[in-house]
C-alpha cells in the first residue's frame, strides 16, 4: 500500500470515528434532556418569559435607573395583573366548577340513551351473532356455551392518607416549580446582559470569535421574540374568535371561555382539541341538543385551525426562517421527550438550534435541514 492509499484510509477511519462520536453524543444529549426534564423545563420556560418581558424592563430602567428595581416592578406588575384577572373571573369560574357534576351527569345520561337505542348497526350485529350461536348449539343438541369469566382480583383501594399524601406532593411540586420559575425570571431580568457578556468573553480571545458570538446571541434574541410575538397574536385571535362563537351561539360566560381558549391554545394541537371537547359538553348541557352542540364545537375547531394552526404555524415558520415540515417534526420530537411542555417549548428551541448551527461551519447541514 502506497502513501496515498494510507492517507485515504486514515482519513476514512477518522471520519467514521467522528461519526460514531457524533451519534453517541446525540443519544447522550437526548437522554439528558429526557432525564433532566424537571430541571430543563422550568429553566427554559423562565428563559422564554424573560425574553418576553426584557423590552419592558429596558424601557423602565431608563426611568428608575436601577435594573433590579425595574425587574421587580415588571415581575410584580405581571403577577398582580394575573391575580386581579383571577379575582375578576373567580365567581364565574366557581359557578362553572359547581356545574361540572351536573354536566357530567347530563352527558352520561345522554350517552347511555344513545347506546340503548335500537336499530343501531352494532346492536343488530350483536343480535345476529347471538342468533347464529343459538342455532349452532341447537343443531348439536348441546346448550349454548356460556362464557365463564375468571374472578378478577379486587383492586387495591388506596387509603385516605395515601390519597392526601399523593395530592399534597403533586401540589407541592407544582408550587415549588412555579416559585422557581418566578425567581428565575426575576434574576434573569435583573442581570440584564451579564450572562451574554460572559458568553462573549468565554467564546475566545480573538475579536472575530467574539463578534461571531455577539451576532449569534443577537439573532437568538430576535428569533425568540419574533416567535413570542406570533404566539401572543395567535392566542389573542383565538380567544376573540372563541368569544364570538360562544356569544353568537348564546352560551353563558362567553368572555371566560374566550380567555380560557387563549390560554389553553398556547399548547399547539392539544389545546384546540381540549377547547372543542369543552365546547361540545357546555353547549349540550345548556341546550340539550346534539346538533347545536356539534355546530359550536365545529366552529371552535374552525377558529383554531385557521388562526392557530395555519396562520400561527405559517407565520412562525416565516419569522423563525424554518420550514413548516421541520417545525412539525421538531414539535413531535420535543413532545416525545417532554410531553405537553415539549409542544410549548419546541419551536423556540428549534429556532435557537438553527441559529447556533448557522454560525458553526461543522453544523451547517443541520441548519440547512431546518431552514426554508
Amino acid at each position: 500500500m502506497d502513501m496515498a492509499d494510507q492517507t485515504r484510509a486514515t482519513g476514512h477511519d477518522r471520519r467514521e470515528h467522528s461519526r460514531s462520536i457524533d451519534v453517541i453524543a446525540t443519544v447522550a444529549v437526548v437522554y439528558l434532556l429526557y432525564w433532566g426534564a424537571p430541571f430543563f423545563i422550568p429553566l427554559l420556560l423562565a428563559l422564554l418569559i424573560s425574553f418576553a418581558l426584557s423590552p419592558l424592563v429596558d424601557i423602565l430602567e431608563r426611568l428608575v435607573r436601577w435594573r433590579v428595581v425595574a425587574a421587580a416592578l415588571v415581575v410584580g406588575t405581571v403577577l398582580g395583573a394575573m391575580g386581579v384577572a383571577a379575582w375578576a373571573w373567580s365567581d364565574q369560574a366557581a359557578t362553572l366548577w359547581e356545574k361540572v357534576p351536573d354536566g357530567a351527569r347530563t352527558m352520561s345520561q345522554a350517552l347511555q340513551k344513545v347506546a340503548r337505542q335500537p336499530s343501531k348497526p352494532i346492536t343488530e350485529v350483536k343480535k345476529a351473532a347471538a342468533e347464529i350461536e343459538t342455532a349452532a348449539a341447537q343443531g348439536t343438541g348441546s346448550p349454548p356455551p356460556k362464557a365463564v369469566a375468571a374472578p378478577a382480583a379486587p383492586p387495591a383501594t388506596p387509603s385516605l392518607w395515601q390519597m392526601i399524601w399523593a395530592g399534597s406532593k403533586s401540589v407541592g411540586t407544582a408550587l415549588s416549580q412555579t416559585v422557581g420559575v418566578i425567581f428565575l425570571v426575576f434574576f434573569m431580568l435583573a442581570s440584564g446582559n451579564l450572562f451574554k457578556r460572559k458568553l462573549v468573553i468565554m467564546s475566545g480571545e480573538r475579536l472575530t470569535q467574539r463578534k461571531l458570538t455577539v451576532e449569534m446571541l443577537d439573532e437568538i434574541d430576535k428569533q425568540v421574540r419574533r416567535y413570542l410575538g406570533v404566539l401572543i397574536v395567535a392566542n389573542t385571535l383565538v380567544g376573540i374568535g372563541t368569544f364570538l362563537v360562544f356569544h353568537f351561539a348564546g352560551l353563558q360566560y362567553a368572555g371566560l371561555w374566550g380567555l380560557i381558549a387563549a390560554i389553553v391554545h398556547t399548547v399547539p394541537y392539544f389545546g384546540p382539541a381540549i377547547i372543542a371537547v369543552a365546547a361540545l359538553v357546555v353547549a349540550y348541557v345548556q341546550f340539550g341538543d346534539w346538533t347545536h352542540a356539534l355546530l359550536v364545537s365545529a366552529a371552535t375547531i374552525v377558529v383554531a385551525t385557521i388562526v392557530g394552526q395555519l396562520f400561527a404555524t405559517w407565520l412562525a415558520s416565516r419569522q423563525t426562517r424554518m420550514n413548516t415540515t421541520a417545525t412539525f417534526i421538531g414539535l413531535l420530537f420535543f413532545a416525545w421527550i417532554w410531553g405537553l411542555w415539549g409542544l410549548l417549548l419546541g419551536i423556540p428551541l428549534l429556532a435557537i438550534v438553527k441559529t447556533i448551527c448557522d454560525h458553526n461551519e461543522d453544523w451547517k447541514p443541520v441548519a440547512e435541514l431546518l431552514g426554508r
